[in-house]
């Protein structure tokens, strides 16, 4: 094996942020677009979880979880002082409560009111109006600072986005209004709107055992 691989799907927001980590990082990989209702058996017998994002390192070794995936290359970027930028230790504590918070309650209200009718018995309003609560709280934290937790973002903002670009476009696909202020809009603008976001989202072919080598973040 010569790259760490990375199985992906284009539009998952915990891939997403793992192809995020990577990119802003630096650290390139070969990557594995794969179908989720069609998943490779190479993928299957390598992830315990079957869900994307997984790292396969050069040594074998797996990493299952996006957020891992995100420490992963911040640990593997020449760029100098990355953690440093990124994962400040006096902020550490609560980067992590915040991304717990979105990756367990936003994530489930979310879910459930994008998806309601997965869900037996699901409220689309009930979870609607729990994830709004969510945005609110991202958004005070906007007004005081560019990002979450000052000028310059962190890996909280690389871990959330993904999933307040997805409630938005739920909340479009609903054709509901109102549901963000200026500053969570202009947070999640300069995401989308970034140079970087072109390559972020490029639509790789799907995977397969004999398919050419793809790599991320470029061919």
């Amino acid at each position: 094996m010569t790259n760490d691989i990375l199985y992906s799907f284009k539009r998952c927001p915990y891939a997403i942020r793992a192809r995020w980590a990577l990119l802003i990082c630096e650290v390139k990989v070969e990557i594995r677009e794969i179908d989720l209702k069609n998943k490779p058996q190479d993928f299957l017998n390598k992830s315990r979880t079957k869900t994307v994002p997984i790292l396969i390192k050069k040594n074998n070794e797996v990493i299952e979880e996006s957020l891992e995936i995100i420490l992963w290359a911040l640990s593997e970027s020449k760029k100098e002082n990355i953690k440093l930028i990124y994962l400040p230790e006096n902020k550490k504590e609560a980067i992590f409560e915040i991304i717990n918070e979105n990756d367990n309650e936003f994530k489930y209200h979310l879910d459930r009111f994008k998806y309601a009718t997965r869900y037996q018995n699901s409220n689309e309003e009930f979870h609607f109006s729990n994830a709004i609560k969510f945005i609110n709280k991202l958004n005070e934290l906007l007004l005081v600072n560019k990002y979450f937790f000052g000028d310059n973002p962190t890996i909280a903002d690389w871990s959330i986005w993904p999933f307040v670009r997805q409630f938005r476009i739920a909340c479009e696909s609903q054709k509901r209004t109102n549901y963000f202020e200026p500053a969570i809009k202009k947070w999640l603008d300069s995401f989308e709107k970034d140079k970087n976001f072109k390559s972020l989202m490029y639509k790789y072919e799907l995977w397969r055992p004999n398919s050419r080598k793809n790599y991320f973040p470029s061919n």
